[in-house]
């Protein structure tokens, strides 16, 4: 894992990285968006600060982060077959750490800045990828090579700069976002959404005024000097002793000639709650969660909602795209015929008495098999030879017979003697 090191103890700087721009490179974020509000370096920090940008950030990264990946090959098959055991790339992609702090970390970067990257550091005797190092979207740049700058690639090839190193497409897994057709990077909620007026700006302001509220002394009010010979620095000083006495809930004294006027403030009457309501609206709207997710009044009625209902419903709307993105990009990192997918069986389980009635449904129509059951239920060891157990047959209505009709001898019933009648 040289390599790793090489990257993990090379921090590009700030001003190397915008050298960049110069040559044609583009960063993963619009550096002239983030570069003067402090948003770009070190933007997970500042957007985690925000709550329902929080909360969007662990609820999604958490959900992708947990859901295995599995490689499916069709290669001289008649149908695709899990690959079993799973890939190494598919199991813990990072050495490093677990395949959870991998996934759901590019999941973030994905999110925030359109571009999730990561390194191949190792292949098999294949050339098949077996580890990759994660790269923050911040510390990379990506151009297509036109032949006027100095590149060892071929004109017209995509090239990557990270750590002052170049690498060419095939030796970089990235996961990339929306864009406009033909750009090299995807565009991330903050570039998408800071723009001085932009949503997330509203809740970062708006988290700032209720700290501020808090943080200045209550009450509020004007301190009042009767005094005509009162200077600037005696004003300043009276009103930092009274602030100070404020935090401390303390007793605070007025000098003669002075006065205090409160002034009442009521967040309701400020708008100041309904403002951030609001913001947290757009904020589920911005990373396309249902409202209740992040904690957004809704007047919507949750009496009939089941667990697996909402898991069906984000998968759909929220998750869909996202774990598209994923899978494609990490197909293309095996042969042809092979194909990544999320494993959703534990996403969308539902309780245990829907989940049996499922699984004797699917064993009486013929199309699942017994064994195949109690493998979908991870704490259920197989038991050798279930399937060729008999299994219950359903009992058959009795056909009335109808007068008059005509019914074959080896249905008709027996019609009883003389004696068996008396």
């Amino acid at each position: 894992m040289g390599l790793g090191k090489t990257f993990l103890r090379s921090a590009v700087a700030e001003q190397q990285l915008r050298m960049l721009v110069s040559d044609g490179w583009t960063i993963g974020p619009d550096t002239s968006v983030f570069g003067d509000r402090g948003w770009g370096w070190g933007a997970l920090i500042r957007a985690m600060g925000i709550p329902g940008v929080g909360r969007a950030l662990t609820l999604l990264s958490d959900m992708i982060g947990s859901l295995p990946f599995d490689a499916y090959t069709s290669h001289g098959r008649e149908f695709a077959e899990k690959v079993t055991p799973r890939p190494i790339l598919l199991e813990q992609p990072n050495p490093e750490e677990i395949r959870m702090a991998t996934m759901s970390n590019a999941t973030v970067d994905y999110l925030l800045h359109g571009n999730a990257i990561g390194v191949i550091a190792e292949r098999n005797a294949l050339g098949v990828p077996t580890a990759i190092v994660p790269v923050p979207a911040t510390q990379t740049g990506v151009r297509r090579v036109d032949g006027q700058t100095y590149s060892v690639l071929p004109k017209g090839a995509i090239e990557y700069s990270i750590g002052g190193r170049s690498f060419a497409a095939h030796d970089i897994i990235h996961i990339k976002g929306l864009c406009e057709p033909g750009a090299l990077r995807g565009v991330g909620v903050l570039e998408a959404h800071l723009n001085g007026h932009g949503s997330l700006d509203l809740a970062a302001e708006l988290a700032r005024q209720a700290r501020n509220i808090d943080g200045n002394g209550i009450p509020t009010g004007v301190l009042k000097a009767t005094s005509p010979d009162v200077t600037p620095d005696q004003l300043r000083e009276a009103k930092a002793l009274w602030l100070e006495k404020q935090r401390d809930r303390t007793v605070a004294a007025l000098a003669p000639g002075t006065e205090f006027t409160p002034l009442a403030w009521n967040p309701e009457e400020l708008q100041l709650i309904e403002a951030r309501k609001f913001s947290l609206l757009e904020v589920a709207n911005i990373f396309g969660l249902p409202p209740r997710f992040l904690g957004a009044p809704t007047g919507d009625s949750m009496t009939y909602s089941t667990a697996e209902s909402e898991g069906i419903e984000l998968l759909k709307f929220t998750l869909g795209g996202h774990l598209a993105r994923f899978e494609q990009t990490l197909s293309l990192a095996y042969p042809r015929g092979t194909q990544v997918r999320a494993d959703l069986d534990a996403f969308l389980r539902s309780d245990t008495v829907a989940r049996y009635g499922a699984y004797k449904t699917g064993i009486d129509a013929g199309f699942l098999l017994p064994s195949e059951a109690r493998k979908k239920e991870d704490d259920l060891p197989p038991v050798a030879g279930i399937d060729d157990r008999p299994r219950a047959q359903p009992p058959q209505p009795q056909e009335e017979q109808q007068p008059g009709a005509v019914v074959p001898l080896s249905k008709a019933k027996p019609v009883p003697t003389r004696k068996e009648s008396a």
